[in-house]
């Protein structure tokens, strides 16, 4: 590991050493009675709930899969503000920020190059832009109180959600109505954080039908370059929406929702005046706006104890205006159907089906191109997957597969067999095998991009001739899936009535990899295998201590050809230590130490993130806090791409003030 200076190395010192203050007060939290603020006990934080394994309900202790729950808890105790920051609780997740707007998100080793492995859900919403093949994690925002838990899968997802799930999925679980009755009012303003304010109400229009409506606004600040001057990089972001729900007696449930997304200011990022005479650059300006709109429904019957189905569609609208002369219009509509059937006490069919169709429009600037402008693409898929329990429950063997079909690579299908043995109520064995693809996008296909114009003559290595030709990175008609045989193999043990084990290893067999060929276009050459593991660990000694370690590796054996840095595009090392502790009846301490190994490709040093808060709770209905964030440096490289531009973005030390009503 590579230290940049002494003086870094007494701060982080520092930063171990407070964090240690933090958790070596267990004889004092022992004495204090249980916060109520603390609302979930050990026992109930390792018997959770997931649904995202096996769709349906199961305990997190018993699911075939290496899946990590994120609490509303989680929420208020750590101080992230942002859907992608809280990902950064995960063992195994990749979290690196670019700009102020933008994030590069992976898991296991790998990060989406022209798409992304990651499927992110929100209450059943797919959130992948089938257009552009990534996620926009800017635009992303909602109320945080909001959200009931957030479920990660590390690892294929593919047999119930289909071909963006590779790598894992993301699904984000919103409260009821019912449970959101009332006002909500948070502000926040800070260095970073300049202004973020939220708003909710809940109520009820009759006796089994609750809504609730909510709006957000968030101006965030800009990085800062190397020499410490502003990025230019700060944005801002406009979010309301609604939610009603109706509880049947009958069984017969819906819900409707919806939302909208609007910035007018998604900030620049400042250029490097290119030196070289055989280059010239494309200029254009990174500072414009974006619209999303959805409106989504399900309805479910809960026909009987063993027969349960659903439906959900939705709709969404979405305008992106970012780059100079550059417009991307998108609709989509998804569909998805699923039926739940226990056949027996040992049995149970899981099937559904599933559709997408999407329109965009687009129209091109002088670096970004879509040919044709416009285009109509679908994804169509059935899937059926079995669970079937043996000898009391204590083995359970889940046997399953998504079968597509899209119009670029036609036919697809996503098998896996996953098996538990649950040893007993404290040991539980979990392996799978997979098979996952990654179907190609529009931008993988049609798009042409062109940063840069050549000299001539630097072919020949001559001197510069004045005559410039254009440096193309072309889509590919012939691109193929890409595909993934994932074999993983996790345990989780309770050492004790207060100390929890949840560790997982993986080796993933991918090939077929989007790559770019030596005359500059996008093919499938790229292959290999990643291989590592996590291991994350949960104490609570005391009512009012909870302590969470974890660590992750994943090394990567990928070649293709320009591929020969590509192993050392992920950080191989990453490690978090949390501590929740409370004093007393009415404050809270939070402490969170996050490390990232060294980034060789896009020469990021290693870095520690010290994250420090304290709340108090000044009656039932309100809160104060104060957080700190990045604590340890007062800015920080966490990723910077030499293929663009851009100057370097770091990120900058946040302090900002929280303040919660609740009535």
């Amino acid at each position: 590991m590579r230290i940049r200076n002494s003086h870094h190395v007494s701060r982080i010192q520092a930063a171990i050493c407070l964090l240690c203050v933090l958790t070596g007060n267990l004889l004092y939290a022992q004495q204090k009675p249980v916060n109520e603020y603390l609302n979930l006990s050990f026992e109930e934080l390792t018997n959770l709930d997931v649904t995202s394994v096996t769709g349906v309900e199961e305990q997190w202790f018993h699911a075939p899969a290496a899946v990590y729950v994120i609490t509303q808890e989680d929420i208020q105790r750590t101080g992230h503000q942002s859907l992608a920051e809280l990902l950064r609780l995960v063992p195994g997740i990749d979290v690196t920020q670019a700009s102020s707007n933008g994030w590069s998100i992976g898991a296991r080793g790998v990060k989406g190059n022209y798409g992304d492995s990651l499927l992110m859900l929100i209450d059943g919403r797919s959130l992948h832009d089938p257009l552009q093949s990534f996620i926009s994690w800017d635009t992303q925002d909602m109320v945080l109180n909001d959200i009931k838990n957030i479920e990660v899968i590390r690892g294929p997802g593919a047999t119930l959600w289909g071909s963006k799930a590779v790598n894992g999925v993301i699904n984000v679980t919103t409260k009821t109505t019912r449970d959101t009755q009332g006002w909500f009012l948070s502000g926040i303003t800070g260095n970073h954080d300049r202004a973020n304010l939220s708003m909710r109400y809940g109520g009820q229009l009759d006796e089994d039908t609750y809504f609730r409506v909510w709006t957000k606004y968030a101006n965030r600040g800009p990085f800062k370059k190397p020499n410490g001057s502003d990025h230019h990089d700060d944005w801002d972001l406009h979010t309301s929406g609604f939610r009603i729900d109706t509880q049947a007696p009958d069984g017969l449930d819906w819900m409707i929702k919806g939302g909208i997304a609007y910035s007018g200011h998604m900030g620049d990022m400042d250029k490097e005046p290119i030196t070289n005479a055989h280059f010239q650059h494309n200029d254009i300006i990174s500072d414009g706006a974006v619209f999303d709109a959805y409106i989504q429904g399900t309805i479910s019957k809960q026909v009987n104890d063993r027969n349960k189905w659903s439906i959900t569609a939705s709709y969404v609208h979405s305008v992106n205006d970012t780059l100079t002369d550059l417009h991307l219009q998108r609709d989509s509509v998804d569909i998805d159907y699923r039926h739940r059937l226990a056949t027996s006490e040992n049995q149970l069919f899981v099937w559904g089906a599933s559709s997408r169709v999407s329109s965009d429009h687009t129209r091109s600037n002088n670096v970004i191109s879509y040919d044709p402008a416009d285009a109509l693409t679908y994804d169509l898929g059935f899937y059926i997957q079995s669970s079937t329990n043996f000898f009391d429950d204590h083995l359970s063997l889940v046997i399953g597969s998504k079968f597509e079909y899209n119009n670029f690579s036609g036919f697809e299908y996503h098998p896996s067999i996953r098996t538990t043995w649950s040893i007993d109520n404290d040991n539980t064995l979990w392996a799978a095998v997979s098979r996952a693809v990654r179907a190609p996008s529009r931008s993988a296909v049609d798009r042409t991009v062109t940063p840069f114009y050549a000299d001539a003559s630097i072919l020949a290595g001559g001197p510069p001739s004045g005559f410039y030709i254009p440096l193309t990175l072309s889509g590919n008609d012939e691109i193929k899936s890409e595909k993934l045989i994932a074999y993983e193999l996790g345990y989780r043990t309770h050492l004790t009535k207060a100390l929890s084990l949840d560790t997982a290893a993986f080796v993933n067999d991918y090939s077929q990899l989007i790559s770019i060929s030596q005359q500059f276009n996008l093919n499938n050459n790229l292959g290999g295998e990643v291989y590592g593991g996590e291991i994350n660990a949960v104490w609570e000694p005391a009512p009012t201590l909870r302590v969470e370690a974890g660590y992750s590796y994943a090394k990567s054996f990928l070649k293709g050809d320009l591929s020969e840095d590509v192993e050392e595009s992920y950080p191989e090392n990453h490690f978090h230590l949390r501590t929740y502790l409370d004093i007393g009846n009415d404050l809270e301490c939070h402490g969170a130490l996050y490390y990232t190994g060294r980034n060789e490709t896009f020469d990021a040093d290693p870095y520690f993130r010290l994250d420090l808060g304290l709340t108090w709770h000044m009656n039932e209905h309100t809160s104060l806090s104060l957080w700190g964030q990045n604590l340890i440096d007062g800015q920080h490289l966490e990723l910077s791409d030499p293929t663009q531009r851009s100057i370097a973005a770091e990120v900058p030390r946040a302090i900002y003030l929280q303040l919660n009503l609740t009535y």
